[in-house]
C-alpha cells in the first residue's frame, strides 16, 4: 500500500528568509547533531573541519550538540548567516537545521506535514492562509499498523468534528472553545471506555458556570522553562492586564489559525497517549495567554500579531519539560478540569 502524504498549501510556500528573519532559530535553542551529520563533520578537513569538531559536545541529556556562544549557534555569523551552509552546502546541515520548521508526523499508512509556529515566516504564512483541508479523514480497516485502525478512525472522525467546530465563525472563538472542551471530554470518556462510535455524539452541549479570572493559567505559564527574559516580562505585564480587562472578539481570526495548527500538530498523538483532552486544554491555555497579550496594544500591526503568537509557540511548545509540566497540571490539578476551563472562557 502506498503511503499517503497530506500537505496544507502553506507548506509549499515556505522558504527560509535567512538573515531577514526577525527571530532566528539559530538563537536560544540547542542544536542536536544527528549521527549522519556527525560522521560527515568528523571527515571534513582543514580549518573549518577543526572548528566543527571543537564546537560539539555531549549535553546532560546525552545528546550531541553545538556549543552555544552566548545564546546563539556558534556557526551563526555576524551577517546572521550559517557558516556550515556557506562552507559545506545545504545538504550537509544537520537534520534539525535542514528540516526546521517543517514537521512530519508519520502514522505508518499516512503522513501529515505542517510547519512550526515557532518560526516567524511559517507563522506569517499560516496566519495569512484560509482554512485548509490538507489532512487525513480515514484509513482502511485492514491497514498494517502497530496501532488499532478502529481507534485511529475514531480519532480521525473526532478530529474532523473538532475542525468543524473550530472553523465555525458564526460563533465567537471562546464559544467554540467551550464546545471543543465539552465535545472532547466526551471523546476522552469514549477512549477510556474503548467505545469507538462517534456518530451520535453531540457537539453543542455544555454547561457553563462562571469561575472568575484565569490567573491560574498565567501562574502555570510563569512556572515553565522560559528562555527569554523579554517574554517573561511580557507575560508578567499580560498577567496584570488580564486582572482588570476582558477579551473582545477582534483577534478571533488569527487565534483560530493558531489553534488550527494545534489540532493538526497534536490531536493524533492520542493514538499513543490515549489522551485527547490535554490537546484541547493546551489550546485553551494558549488562547487565554495570547488573546490577552494581543489586547494589550491598542491596535497591534500584523507584524506584532505574528510576533506574539510565534513567541508563545517558541517559548512554550519546544521544550519537553514544558510539555510534561502542562500534562501533569491538566491531569492532576482540578483548576484545569474541563468544567473549570469552560467557566473562565
Amino acid at each position: 500500500m502506498t503511503m499517503k502524504h497530506y500537505f496544507p498549501k502553506y507548506c509549499e510556500k515556505f522558504r527560509c528568509i535567512a538573515n531577514l528573519c526577525p527571530d532566528s532559530c539559530c538563537r536560544d535553542w540547542d542544536v542536536v547533531v544527528d549521527d549522519t551529520s556527525f560522521d560527515f563533520y568528523n571527515k571534513v578537513k582543514g580549518e573549518f573541519g577543526d572548528r566543527l569538531r571543537s564546537l560539539m559536545t555531549i549535553d546532560e541529556d546525552g545528546d550531541r550538540i553545538f556549543i552555544r556562544q552566548g545564546e546563539k549557534c556558534p556557526f551563526w555569523n555576524s551577517d546572521m548567516l550559517c557558516d556550515i551552509y556557506i562552507n559545506l552546502g545545504e545538504n550537509h546541515l544537520c537534520h534539525t537545521c535542514k528540516e526546521f520548521p517543517r514537521i512530519t508526523q508519520d502514522y505508518t499508512v499516512f503522513c501529515e506535514h505542517t510547519l512550526s509556529f515557532a518560526c516567524p515566516e511559517a507563522a506569517r504564512l499560516m496566519l495569512e492562509s484560509d482554512f485548509d483541508t490538507g489532512f487525513a479523514t480515514d484509513i482502511p480497516q485492514d491497514s498494517q499498523t502497530d496501532y488499532s485502525t478502529t481507534e485511529m478512525n475514531f480519532l480521525l472522525s473526532a478530529r474532523k468534528r473538532t475542525f468543524e467546530i473550530l472553523s465555525d465563525c458564526k460563533m465567537s472563538l471562546s464559544e467554540r472553545l467551550c464546545r471543543l472542551l465539552a465535545f472532547n471530554e466526551r471523546v476522552q470518556n469514549m477512549l477510556d471506555d474503548e467505545i469507538f462510535d462517534i456518530t451520535a455524539m453531540p457537539t453543542d452541549e455544555y454547561k457553563k458556570q462562571s469561575c472568575g479570572v484565569a490567573s491560574f493559567v498565567f501562574d502555570l505559564h510563569k512556572s515553565l522553562d522560559i528562555m527569554s527574559k523579554d517574554w517573561l516580562c511580557e507575560l508578567e505585564a499580560t498577567t496584570d492586564f488580564a486582572k482588570n480587562n476582558t477579551l473582545s472578539n477582534r483577534f478571533d481570526k488569527p487565534l483560530t489559525a493558531y489553534l488550527d495548527y494545534y489540532v493538526r500538530r497534536y490531536y493524533l498523538s492520542a493514538i499513543d497517549s490515549f489522551n485527547v483532552i490535554s490537546t484541547i486544554k493546551r489550546m485553551v491555555c494558549a488562547y487565554i495567554v495570547t488573546a490577552y497579550e494581543l489586547e494589550r496594544p491598542n491596535n497591534p500591526t500584523q507584524t506584532e500579531v505574528v510576533k506574539i503568537l510565534q513567541g508563545y509557540s517558541k517559548e512554550v511548545e519546544h521544550s519537553y519539560e514544558n510539555g510534561e509540566l502542562l500534562e501533569d497540571e491538566f491531569i492532576f490539578n482540578p483548576l484545569f478540569s474541563t468544567d473549570n476551563l469552560i467557566g473562565i472562557l
